[in-house]
């Protein structure tokens, strides 16, 4: 009796064994896609103090402060961008004299980011640097020219937003010594149609939290985004976006409860 139950079992075993080995790949298809959302919604967040950059600016530059000698003209579109788990800004400028593209990401460390940029020449500079206290980002580039190459060489960039955030300033310097920098050129961008500030007629983007000024819509309602590069993952995660979107909303009706109770 017992030599006949005994294969029974060892068969039973075998079958379980292999049922444990079909569910695996399920198993780690799901931790990867909970591990991407997580990667994902750090990305946002970190990136969130930097929202107010999304939007078409136009500029002048100038490599000498009230002087109009050598000054040009330029356009720059800041998007958000989604590539698999990753958020990012994405920028693309026309007419520039330094940056042509560029993406900038969150960092290792809190209020720390990486700026991948591109040059009219081709080139591709890696900055990385952090947002101060007074809003203003400052990166310098990982491996920055010795204060005695080609005057023209950049070393580090500055951008700053000023006048409710219509207006951006961003600042070229070179580098004249280990630790001192001087101006290369500066850009004034004015944001095109202003008053993009959150108001009272404030339209949420339900990607970001930015200000929505393109309509989208899902199941016969319309919602609201901040740039194209949002609607496009909208488009293509409707659903998700709308359900991380109540979630927030719920999270920011409690926490105000809660902050209207102490």
């Amino acid at each position: 009796m017992l030599i006949r139950i005994r294969p029974l079992l060892i068969a039973m075993a075998l079958t379980l064994l292999v049922a444990a080995d079909q569910n695996e790949p399920a198993k780690d298809e799901l931790a990867q896609d909970e591990l991407a959302k997580d990667q994902l919604a750090q990305d946002k967040d970190a990136l969130a103090p930097l929202q107010r950059y999304v939007g078409d600016w136009r500029g002048v530059g100038q490599p000498r402060r009230g002087s109009t000698r050598g000054a040009w003209r330029e356009q720059s579109a800041w998007i958000w961008k989604f590539t698999g788990d990753q958020a990012m800004l994405s920028f693309k400028t026309s007419g520039g004299k330094y940056f042509k593209t560029g993406v900038l990401r969150r960092g290792k460390q809190s209020k720390r980011y990486q700026l991948f940029a591109q040059t009219g020449a081709g080139q591709e500079i890696k900055f990385s640097g952090a947002l101060g206290e007074d809003g203003r980002l400052v990166l310098v580039a990982d491996d920055p020219p010795s204060h005695d190459a080609p005057s023209n060489d950049l070393a580090r960039v500055s951008l700053r937003q000023v006048a409710g955030g219509d207006r951006l300033v961003l600042l070229y310097e070179k580098r004249t010594a280990a630790d001192r920098y001087a101006r290369l050129a500066e850009v004034g961008y004015t944001r095109e149609g202003s008053n993009f500030g959150k108001g009272t007629n404030y339209v949420e983007c339900v990607v970001t939290g930015g200000l929505g000024t393109i309509p989208v819509s899902y199941e016969g309602q319309t919602y609201y985004v901040c740039c194209s590069g949002c609607r496009d993952y909208f488009n293509e995660n409707a659903a998700e976006v709308l359900a991380e979107y109540q979630e927030r909303k719920t999270a920011e009706k409690e926490k105000q409860a809660a902050d209207s109770g102490n």
